[in-house]
């Protein structure tokens, strides 16, 4: 009896499974809507930054929208979630450049969610969704 043709299909098999394994954790990905005081988050800025080694993964929230994906170098991991939001006040200040003015913007989310953040993200291989409704108080 030749044993090679179940090394081989072995083989074979788990070299799927690999293929299979990657293939999902570059798919990783996650998305939702971010809020503050049921108002949607327009510009706001969203960084997970991972509990262990690695590097963190930014991008902007857009009319109470996020995605973050693997092209940003996310991965299945915990991580710290960050979420910022220099809101426009509706006042013009002077800018850099006299007699020019610019609108006034403010930090509007609480230290709680960026600076001293206690939100923590498990994301899985594949497509995530997670939302965050946000208070000020």
């Amino acid at each position: 009896m030749n044993a090679f043709p179940c090394v081989r299909a072995a083989a074979a098999a788990l070299v799927v499974s690999l293929v299979a394994i990657a293939g999902c954790s570059s798919k990783t990905s996650v998305q939702g809507k971010v809020t503050l005081d049921g108002e949607k988050v327009d510009g706001g800025g969203i960084t997970l930054r991972p509990s262990g080694d690695g590097h963190a993964v930014a991008g902007e929230i857009k009319d109470g929208k996020y995605y973050l994906d693997a092209a940003r170098g996310l991965q299945p991991g915990s991580y710290k979630v960050e979420i910022s939001w220099n809101k426009k006040t509706g006042k013009l200040i002077p800018s850099n450049d006299p007699p020019n003015k610019v609108e006034e913007t403010k930090q509007a989310v609480p230290r709680k969610y960026n600076a001293e953040t206690q939100l923590i993200l498990d994301v899985a291989g594949g497509s995530n969704t997670k939302d965050f409704e946000l208070t000020s108080k």
